[in-house]
This record gives C-alpha cells, sequence and structure tokens, in this order.
C-alpha cells in the first residue's frame, strides 16, 4: 500500500474497515500510520471463513466438471462402440 492518492484510492475499502476498527464505540485512539497499515493486513475470522466456503465450492465444482466430462466420455465411447457393431 502506498500513501500516494492512487495508491489510498486503490485500498479505500480496506481503509475505512481499519479506520472502524481504530475509532470503537466513539472512542478515539491515537494509532501511527504501520498500526493502520497492520489494521489493514489483518484478516478476520469471518473473511477466511468466507474464502474458505468459496475455495470449498470450487473445488467441488470441479469435482463436478470433471464427473460429467468422464461420463461424456464413457457414453462417445458406447455410442462409437454401438455403430460401429451396426
Amino acid at each position: 500500500m502506498s500513501l500516494d492518492e492512487e495508491g489510498i484510492c486503490q485500498t479505500a475499502f480496506e481503509l475505512i474497515f481499519a479506520f472502524d476498527e481504530v475509532i470503537s464505540l466513539g472512542h478515539k485512539e491515537n494509532v501511527t500510520v504501520a498500526q493502520v497499515k497492520q489494521y489493514c493486513e489483518m484478516e478476520s475470522h469471518e473473511e477466511k471463513l468466507h474464502k474458505l466456503l468459496l475455495q470449498n465450492k470450487i473445488d467441488e465444482t470441479k469435482r463436478r466438471m470433471k464427473e460429467e466430462a468422464s461420463k461424456i466420455d464413457q457414453m462417445k465411447v458406447f455410442v462409437y462402440s454401438y455403430t460401429k457393431n451396426i
């Protein structure tokens, strides 16, 4: 993350949540730029869970695709052997 305007614009969403971590219940906390960067880099439990669930869905979809491709290949072999014997 760079501290110029472009870097801030690219990470605006993360910065909002970092500042939310800094200000809790209306009480301000003095923090340094390094602490803000650390808050931006930290992953929440919910974010990790979301990433895990998303990866599981991707893996399951890939597995299903392989199964369907295998079924299609088996059908092709069956049709080929059936038409060859006619």
